[in-house]
């Protein structure tokens, strides 16, 4: 398989966004317009950071057996104080959301 190919079939073929558009409906739906889009697109944003740097700091301490239970957890966590700080302060996006 020359490089040309390699790529087309990554890119294309085997690109898991191009063939998961079910779980592209929602996104799709709620970005109507251009503040819910942005919007929509800063919590996903300050989510994945902080998850990320939460479950940097307590990769070490966590057992196997309970790592992802705990992953969600913290996930599940910061989704819903994400969700409590645009219901407190954009209450408009918050009700398109």
């Amino acid at each position: 398989m020359n490089r040309v190919q390699n790529f087309t079939a990554g890119f294309i073929r085997e690109n898991p966004v191009f063939s998961l558009y079910l779980g592209l409906c929602s996104v799709l739906a709620i970005s109507t317009t251009l503040n819910n889009a942005i919007g929509m697109g800063v919590a996903v944003t300050a989510v994945l950071l902080m998850s990320n740097i939460v479950i940097s700091l307590i990769r070490k301490i966590t057992p196997n057996e309970i790592r992802i239970p705990v992953y969600i957890v913290i996930i599940a966590t910061l989704v819903t104080i994400i969700k409590m700080f645009m219901q407190a302060y954009t209450i408009s996006l918050y009700t398109c959301l």
